[in-house]
């Protein structure tokens, strides 16, 4: 008996995500490492600058398996990358979303003791425990995200690999259960609890700068709202998503594809888009990251041109030795 393999066919709205997703995976990786190259070399490591930098991170490593996205995209629901990959793909999607929500908490808890303990804060606080703290904060995302590494597996039906959650693990464990207690708790540490905290930080902070007068610039806090805004944008879909598809059969296929692209759209548009409209907020950072890219293009085009000037040297250079040898032979045979 023949088994015949099935997939979905390859469609021109398809094709036209795959592109799009891969066109911002370039424009994302060339943005995000053009910052962290400013915030590593051009700018002195000061707590806020710390902020950023982890901030960026999740950026960049979400950027990178924009491809696999991309490719996944066009050959679902085919998973072409094995068990490995599959475990991998998924765990590092959940460690961008922990590690970029912990670091926007972390920075509202930041602020609000600046603002409400300023003695306390400046005695305390320093770049180096920023790192010690966002080290911390890694480390719970990746926590957090361990069991993807576990649940996240890969079977075989007409001839194609499906990468799928098995919460189950090999029938050990009811899969329904298993699948509202992953969903509650993603829910609760991915979204609601830290929302609260930022609300509630910012809200106080808003509050006190009000009755007395105390902010000389709100540009810090605007770009810390667009980060937050852009998050909470870009992951509400996928937590809709997550929660209409913990019960199979209860929602249309179609309405759930459609949530999971748009999901897959936001958060693309947020760990590659967001980081440019810093640019347009902050002078400081607009001006170094303008005069860093330029000293970027000029290493690069100083290197090139001295490439070019050996290269042509070294032409003539040949061309001095081969008319020498041709002179020594018209010489020897005179």
């Amino acid at each position: 008996m023949e088994i015949q393999t099935i997939y979905e066919p390859f469609t021109t709205p398809k094709m036209i995500s795959s592109v799009l997703l891969l066109l911002t995976f370039v424009f994302g990786l060339i943005v995000n490492s053009l910052y962290l190259w400013v915030l590593w070399f051009r700018m002195r490591r000061t707590i806020n600058t710390t902020w950023f930098l982890h901030l960026i991170l999740t950026n960049f490593f979400f950027t990178i398996i924009i491809p696999f996205t991309a490719v996944y995209f066009m050959t679902r629901p085919h998973w072409i990358f094995g068990l490995f990959m599959c475990k991998l793909f998924n765990s590092l999607v959940s460690v961008c979303m922990y590690g970029g929500v912990f670091v926007l908490t972390t920075v509202s808890i930041d602020r609000y003791c600046l603002v409400f303990h300023p003695h306390w804060y400046r005695k305390h606080m320093n770049p180096r425990k920023a790192s010690l703290i966002c080290a911390a904060l890694w480390t719970m995302a990746l926590l957090f995200s361990a069991p993807y590494l576990a649940f996240r597996n890969v079977r075989y039906t007409h001839n194609i690999t499906i990468c799928y959650n098995d919460y189950t693990l090999f029938g050990n464990l009811d899969e329904r259960r298993v699948k509202w207690s992953m969903f509650g708790f993603r829910l609760l540490a991915g979204l609601i609890i830290p929302l609260s905290v930022i609300t509630i930080c910012y809200l106080k902070i808003f509050i006190k700068i009000k009755s007395e007068n105390l902010a000389k610039s709100t540009r810090p806090y605007k770009i810390i709202f667009i980060a937050i805004l852009s998050f909470v944008i870009s992951w509400i879909p996928y937590h809709i998503w997550y929660g209409m598809s913990v019960e199979p059969g209860k929602f249309q296929e179609t309405i759930l594809e459609s949530l999971q692209i748009l999901t897959v759209l936001f958060t693309c548009i947020n760990y590659c888009f967001t980081p440019i409209l810093y640019l347009f907020i902050v002078e400081s950072f607009r001006n170094i990251f303008r005069k860093s890219l330029l000293a970027l293009i000029e290493l690069v085009l100083n290197e090139t041109n001295s490439s070019a000037n050996r290269s042509l040297e070294d032409r003539k250079e040949q061309e001095r030795t081969s008319l020498s040898a041709v002179k020594e032979i018209k010489e020897l045979g005179s």
